[in-house]
């Protein structure tokens, strides 16, 4: 609050002295520029002029009609006519301390300044001159002297002094944005270094804004902690994973070829050769959580390595389609092949890339026990600059609610509802296997959830790129 207090006493202030400078400068520049006279209506000239149109003379004397009294009375001024020798011959409401007769000298005098401090103004009369004075200190009198030259050069100089105006307003807006931007730069590169996550951000707290820069500085600092206390998390749960799916691989690998043994023994009961055949087949499905599960903490942290070479997806397509036909695919699965663009290519890890393509079409069989078609495509997208491999089905598909969280880590708190089946693992491998490959998974699914279709879009090697076996 202190910090906007601040800034607004520094417009305020700023705002008027700008007010000030510009209300002097027009000053200077009318001055210099523009004269110019406002009057009250009638002006004088004009009254004396109406004045002396309207004395007559009738017989030997003057008659003065009524609008030009009215006139006189409401500007509480006075009239007199002087005759050719310099002798009043006519006057209204004359003041007593205005002589009644005058030279050629005092009529040249008064008629350009004042008359006994009265400011009077003069025009012809067919019988003399007409004066007509106003109360004392009621009129300023100056005489000015214009050039015609000047006087023509006017709309110019009006011009000119409000091009000046606009000339200075801006010089001064640039000033002042200039200072502005050159304060705000600082703290709009500090706000940008927090969104990408860059090295701290250590601000200037003096100034206008130190309120807000040591907010940022703060702020930064809060972020830099968080982000090693994750770091240290996920590495930590990384190691964790890593190390239990270790220390659990040699203890199953004991019970499971124990088990394997009686199971084969001939001499054990039969009860006996069952029980251990399902502690085997139990124990495979431990060792395959296990496996699963480091590999998909590997992947979300980016620590898998990735063995990447050119890939065409249609043979890891027809590897696969194979393998489950010749481990004994049930007759109320059908698997088709539609696949165009075969030559296309990606970089890719193959293992990982066949793990992938193998646990979408077992996900097609694990959640639809009734039996479905299953159909695998794989073709360019529209721009050709990325390849789409398709597994879909036509079971029951999946709840539009729950496709925004499928891919999502079992023990997410982002997933609200536990996998039915299974243990959850399959499509979120899947999905970040996608991700190390640089491309996505697209889930949708049919009408009345119908079906899933999902979608594995990567980006296409270029035909001039060379890719060596790299491990990444």
């Amino acid at each position: 609050m202190e910090g906007i207090i601040r800034i607004l006493r520094r417009f305020v202030a700023t705002t008027i002295f700008i007010s000030i400078f510009l209300l002097i400068f027009n000053f200077v520049l009318l001055g210099t520029l523009v004269f110019s006279e406002n009057y009250q209506h009638p002006s004088p000239e004009g009254m004396v002029k109406q004045v002396a149109k309207s004395l007559e003379k009738q017989d030997d004397s003057f008659q003065l009609d009524e609008q030009a009294t009215e006139l006189l009375k409401q500007n509480h001024a006075w009239a007199m006519l002087l005759g050719e020798k310099g002798h009043v011959r006519w006057d209204y409401h004359l003041p007593h301390d205005v002589p009644k007769s005058y030279n050629l000298v005092d009529v040249a005098k008064f008629s350009r300044y004042y008359l006994m401090d009265y400011p009077v103004y003069t025009s012809e009369h067919k019988d003399g001159l007409m004066v007509v004075g106003y109360p004392k200190e009621s009129h300023w009198k100056y005489q000015l002297d214009f050039l015609p030259d000047w006087i023509s050069s006017l709309p110019l100089r009006i011009v000119l002094l409000l091009l000046c105006n606009l000339a200075l307003a801006l010089l001064i807006s640039v000033v002042i944005g200039t200072r502005l931007i050159r304060k705000i730069r600082p703290l709009v590169d500090g706000v940008h270094n927090l969104a990408r996550e860059q090295e701290s951000v250590q601000l200037d707290t003096k100034g206008i804004f130190g309120d807000l820069a040591q907010s940022i500085n703060s702020a930064s600092a809060i972020l830099q902690s968080k982000t090693a206390a994750l770091q240290a998390r996920d590495e930590a749960r990384s190691n964790w994973i890593a190390g239990i799916s270790h220390d659990i691989r040699t203890p199953l690998s004991l019970v499971l070829g124990y088990a394997s043994e009686m199971e084969d023994h001939s001499d054990l009961p039969k009860e006996q050769r069952h029980q251990a055949g399902i502690i085997r087949r139990q124990g495979e499905k431990l060792r395959s959580l296990v496996s699963d599960l480091n590999l998909v903490s590997m992947l979300e942290y980016e620590m898998q390595p990735l063995h990447l070479k050119p890939i065409r997806l249609s043979v890891l397509a027809r590897q696969v389609v194979t393998e489950f036909l010749n481990n004994g695919l049930d007759d109320r699965y059908v698997i088709e092949l539609s696949l165009t663009d075969e030559a296309v290519q990606i970089h890719g890890d193959e293992k990982l890339l066949l793990r992938a393509i193998s646990n979408l079409v077992q996900n097609s069989v694990l959640h639809n026990s009734q039996g479905c078609k299953i159909i695998i495509e794989a073709s360019l997208s529209n721009d050709r600059s990325h390849y789409l491999f398709i597994v879909r089905d036509s079971g029951r598909g999946i709840l539009q609610e729950q496709l925004a969280e499928i891919t999502e880590l079992h023990y997410s708190t982002r997933r609200k509802r536990p996998d039915q089946q299974g243990h959850g693992l399959g499509l979120p491998m899947v999905a970040r296997i996608a991700k190390a490959h640089h491309g996505r998974l697209i889930l949708t699914s049919g009408v009345d959830q119908r079906g899933l279709r999902a979608v594995l879009e990567f980006p296409v090697q270029s035909p001039n790129e060379k890719v060596d076996n790299e491990e990444i």
